[in-house]
Protein backbone atom coordinates (compact mmCIF):
# COMPACT_ATOMS: atom_id res chain seq x y z
CA UNK A 1 0.00 0.00 0.00
CA UNK A 2 1.68 2.94 -0.85
CA UNK A 3 0.84 6.42 0.92
CA UNK A 4 0.35 8.25 -2.11
CA UNK A 5 -1.43 8.02 -5.69
CA UNK A 6 1.06 8.12 -7.64
CA UNK A 7 -1.06 7.28 -10.92
CA UNK A 8 -2.58 10.24 -10.59
CA UNK A 9 0.49 12.37 -9.67
CA UNK A 10 2.10 10.72 -12.47
CA UNK A 11 -0.97 10.93 -14.97
CA UNK A 12 -0.65 14.79 -13.77
CA UNK A 13 2.93 15.37 -15.20
CA UNK A 14 2.36 13.26 -18.19
CA UNK A 15 -0.99 15.39 -19.52
CA UNK A 16 1.67 19.14 -18.61
CA UNK A 17 4.69 17.32 -20.35
CA UNK A 18 1.52 16.88 -23.21
CA UNK A 19 0.95 20.60 -22.83
CA UNK A 20 4.41 21.71 -22.99
CA UNK A 21 4.49 19.88 -26.31
CA UNK A 22 1.06 21.33 -27.63
CA UNK A 23 2.72 25.03 -26.95
CA UNK A 24 6.15 24.30 -28.76
CA UNK A 25 4.00 22.83 -31.78
CA UNK A 26 2.01 26.07 -31.82
CA UNK A 27 5.00 27.83 -31.93
CA UNK A 28 6.58 26.25 -34.73
CA UNK A 29 6.50 28.05 -37.97
CA UNK A 30 5.16 26.56 -41.12
CA UNK A 31 8.76 25.98 -42.75
CA UNK A 32 10.06 24.84 -39.16
CA UNK A 33 7.27 21.98 -39.20
CA UNK A 34 8.49 21.04 -42.48
CA UNK A 35 11.93 21.48 -41.91
CA UNK A 36 13.74 17.99 -43.05
CA UNK A 37 16.67 17.68 -40.24
CA UNK A 38 20.28 15.96 -40.39
CA UNK A 39 21.64 13.54 -37.94
CA UNK A 40 23.64 16.54 -36.21
CA UNK A 41 20.85 18.48 -36.09
CA UNK A 42 17.12 16.82 -35.62
CA UNK A 43 13.92 18.71 -37.06
CA UNK A 44 10.88 19.38 -35.24
CA UNK A 45 9.76 15.87 -37.37
CA UNK A 46 12.25 13.90 -35.93
CA UNK A 47 11.45 14.51 -32.74
CA UNK A 48 8.05 13.98 -32.56
CA UNK A 49 8.78 10.64 -34.91
CA UNK A 50 11.39 9.74 -32.23
CA UNK A 51 8.96 10.37 -29.53
CA UNK A 52 6.05 8.53 -31.55
CA UNK A 53 8.37 5.34 -31.68
CA UNK A 54 9.58 4.98 -28.13
CA UNK A 55 5.87 5.79 -26.93
CA UNK A 56 4.28 2.92 -29.21
CA UNK A 57 6.85 0.64 -27.65
CA UNK A 58 6.26 1.26 -24.50
CA UNK A 59 2.56 0.28 -25.56
CA UNK A 60 3.36 -2.86 -27.44
CA UNK A 61 5.54 -4.38 -24.40
CA UNK A 62 2.82 -3.99 -21.65
CA UNK A 63 0.14 -5.22 -23.93
CA UNK A 64 2.10 -8.42 -25.12
CA UNK A 65 2.33 -8.52 -21.42
CA UNK A 66 -1.05 -8.19 -20.60
CA UNK A 67 -1.68 -10.87 -23.12
CA UNK A 68 0.95 -13.27 -22.03
CA UNK A 69 2.70 -12.97 -25.33
CA UNK A 70 6.36 -13.08 -24.98
CA UNK A 71 8.72 -10.51 -25.94
CA UNK A 72 11.14 -11.66 -28.43
CA UNK A 73 14.97 -9.90 -27.40
CA UNK A 74 15.69 -6.79 -29.11
CA UNK A 75 18.12 -7.36 -31.78
CA UNK A 76 18.89 -3.87 -32.60
CA UNK A 77 20.36 -1.66 -29.43
CA UNK A 78 18.67 1.97 -28.50
CA UNK A 79 20.44 3.65 -30.71
CA UNK A 80 20.42 1.76 -33.42
CA UNK A 81 16.97 1.62 -33.51
CA UNK A 82 17.05 5.47 -32.98
CA UNK A 83 19.19 5.72 -36.11
CA UNK A 84 16.84 3.08 -38.32
CA UNK A 85 13.81 5.36 -37.15
CA UNK A 86 15.32 8.26 -38.00
CA UNK A 87 16.46 7.57 -41.27
CA UNK A 88 12.64 5.79 -42.18
CA UNK A 89 10.81 8.55 -41.42
CA UNK A 90 12.62 11.56 -42.05
CA UNK A 91 10.91 12.48 -45.20
CA UNK A 92 7.23 12.08 -43.75
CA UNK A 93 4.89 15.21 -44.26
CA UNK A 94 4.49 17.05 -40.73
CA UNK A 95 0.81 16.46 -40.72
CA UNK A 96 1.07 12.74 -40.70
CA UNK A 97 3.59 12.90 -38.23
CA UNK A 98 1.82 15.34 -35.64
CA UNK A 99 -1.41 13.31 -36.49
CA UNK A 100 -0.01 9.93 -35.42
CA UNK A 101 2.13 11.38 -32.10
CA UNK A 102 -0.86 12.66 -30.91
CA UNK A 103 -3.19 9.71 -31.49
CA UNK A 104 -0.34 7.43 -30.26
CA UNK A 105 -0.09 10.00 -27.28
CA UNK A 106 -4.13 9.17 -26.86
CA UNK A 107 -3.38 5.60 -26.32
CA UNK A 108 -1.04 5.50 -23.85
CA UNK A 109 -2.48 7.85 -21.54
CA UNK A 110 -5.88 5.49 -22.11
CA UNK A 111 -3.39 2.43 -21.27
CA UNK A 112 -1.82 4.48 -18.53
CA UNK A 113 -5.57 4.79 -16.76
CA UNK A 114 -6.22 1.13 -17.34
CA UNK A 115 -3.59 -0.01 -15.09
CA UNK A 116 -4.09 0.45 -11.54
CA UNK A 117 -2.06 1.61 -8.68
CA UNK A 118 -0.86 -1.99 -7.97
CA UNK A 119 0.47 -2.40 -11.04
CA UNK A 120 1.94 0.93 -11.25
CA UNK A 121 3.68 0.65 -8.22
CA UNK A 122 4.10 -3.50 -6.96
CA UNK A 123 8.25 -3.75 -8.93
CA UNK A 124 7.31 -7.44 -9.32
CA UNK A 125 4.39 -6.97 -11.75
CA UNK A 126 5.53 -6.40 -14.69
CA UNK A 127 9.74 -7.10 -14.10
CA UNK A 128 9.93 -8.54 -17.30
CA UNK A 129 9.44 -5.10 -18.65
CA UNK A 130 11.11 -2.69 -16.22
CA UNK A 131 14.20 -5.30 -14.96
CA UNK A 132 12.74 -5.07 -11.29
CA UNK A 133 11.93 -1.09 -10.76
CA UNK A 134 8.28 -0.30 -10.55
CA UNK A 135 6.14 0.36 -14.11
CA UNK A 136 5.28 3.82 -13.47
CA UNK A 137 9.41 4.87 -13.55
CA UNK A 138 8.95 4.05 -17.32
CA UNK A 139 6.24 6.27 -17.86
CA UNK A 140 8.11 9.17 -15.90
CA UNK A 141 11.20 8.41 -17.17
CA UNK A 142 10.75 7.31 -20.91
CA UNK A 143 7.13 9.36 -21.23
CA UNK A 144 7.37 12.41 -19.18
CA UNK A 145 11.04 13.40 -18.82
CA UNK A 146 12.20 11.60 -22.46
CA UNK A 147 9.59 14.11 -24.14
CA UNK A 148 10.94 16.99 -22.14
CA UNK A 149 14.42 16.61 -22.94
CA UNK A 150 13.48 16.77 -26.70
CA UNK A 151 11.71 19.83 -26.60
CA UNK A 152 14.90 21.04 -24.47
CA UNK A 153 17.38 19.43 -27.37
CA UNK A 154 15.60 21.01 -29.82
CA UNK A 155 16.41 24.53 -28.15
CA UNK A 156 19.15 23.72 -27.30
CA UNK A 157 20.63 23.03 -30.94
CA UNK A 158 19.41 26.25 -32.25
CA UNK A 159 21.02 28.29 -29.57
CA UNK A 160 18.38 29.22 -27.57
CA UNK A 161 19.61 28.13 -23.91
CA UNK A 162 17.75 29.96 -21.88
CA UNK A 163 14.43 28.30 -23.26
CA UNK A 164 16.27 24.87 -22.61
CA UNK A 165 16.88 25.95 -19.68
CA UNK A 166 13.84 26.86 -18.55
CA UNK A 167 12.25 23.63 -19.88
CA UNK A 168 14.52 21.63 -18.01
CA UNK A 169 14.44 22.92 -14.71
CA UNK A 170 10.41 23.12 -14.82
CA UNK A 171 10.37 19.61 -15.83
CA UNK A 172 12.53 18.57 -12.76
CA UNK A 173 11.06 21.46 -10.21
CA UNK A 174 7.77 19.72 -10.84
CA UNK A 175 8.63 16.13 -9.71
CA UNK A 176 10.59 18.02 -6.81
CA UNK A 177 7.42 19.52 -5.21
CA UNK A 178 5.71 16.21 -5.97
CA UNK A 179 5.22 13.46 -3.11
CA UNK A 180 7.45 11.15 -5.21
CA UNK A 181 9.90 9.24 -4.03
CA UNK A 182 13.44 10.24 -2.74
CA UNK A 183 15.19 7.78 -5.18
CA UNK A 184 13.22 9.54 -7.88
CA UNK A 185 13.79 12.95 -7.26
CA UNK A 186 17.17 12.14 -7.07
CA UNK A 187 16.62 10.21 -10.34
CA UNK A 188 16.13 14.21 -11.83
CA UNK A 189 18.37 15.79 -10.22
CA UNK A 190 21.25 13.50 -11.91
CA UNK A 191 19.75 14.55 -14.85
CA UNK A 192 19.24 17.74 -14.48
CA UNK A 193 23.30 17.65 -13.28
CA UNK A 194 24.13 15.90 -16.95
CA UNK A 195 22.41 18.27 -18.73
CA UNK A 196 23.96 21.43 -16.51
CA UNK A 197 27.54 19.45 -17.09
CA UNK A 198 27.40 19.30 -20.78
CA UNK A 199 26.61 23.54 -21.01
CA UNK A 200 29.92 23.98 -18.83
CA UNK A 201 28.08 25.46 -15.75
CA UNK A 202 30.13 22.92 -13.62
CA UNK A 203 29.98 24.76 -10.14
CA UNK A 204 25.70 23.97 -10.30
CA UNK A 205 26.13 20.66 -11.72
CA UNK A 206 28.50 19.55 -9.13
CA UNK A 207 25.98 20.92 -6.75
CA UNK A 208 22.86 19.12 -8.11
CA UNK A 209 25.30 15.71 -9.00
CA UNK A 210 25.98 15.61 -4.94
CA UNK A 211 22.14 16.55 -3.93
CA UNK A 212 21.08 13.82 -6.61
CA UNK A 213 23.02 11.51 -5.08
CA UNK A 214 22.16 11.99 -1.26
CA UNK A 215 18.33 11.37 -2.53
CA UNK A 216 19.67 8.12 -4.57
CA UNK A 217 22.89 6.60 -3.79
CA UNK A 218 22.71 4.02 -6.07
CA UNK A 219 23.69 6.91 -8.52
CA UNK A 220 27.06 7.21 -7.02
CA UNK A 221 29.06 4.19 -8.89
CA UNK A 222 27.17 4.85 -11.93
CA UNK A 223 28.73 8.72 -12.28
CA UNK A 224 32.00 7.65 -11.99
CA UNK A 225 31.59 6.11 -15.87
CA UNK A 226 28.50 8.22 -16.99
CA UNK A 227 30.15 10.17 -20.59
CA UNK A 228 27.56 12.84 -19.79
CA UNK A 229 29.46 13.66 -16.84
CA UNK A 230 32.84 13.37 -18.22
CA UNK A 231 33.61 17.10 -18.06
CA UNK A 232 32.56 17.34 -14.81
CA UNK A 233 35.09 14.66 -13.16
CA UNK A 234 37.96 16.53 -14.91
CA UNK A 235 37.06 19.31 -12.68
Amino acid sequence: MVAHSYKALILDLLSQGHHEAEVFVQELSESERNAVGTSELWSAKDHFVHRTFWHRDLIHQIRSFQSHQEMPPREKSAEELNEMVFEDQRYRPWSEVYTESEQTYAELIALYEELSEEDLTNPERFASITGGSPLYRDFLNGCYEHDQEHLVQYYADRNDLLRAIQIRERCAERVLQSDLPEWSKGDFLYNLACFYAKLNPYTKANALLQEAIALNPNLEEHAKSDPDLAALRKQ
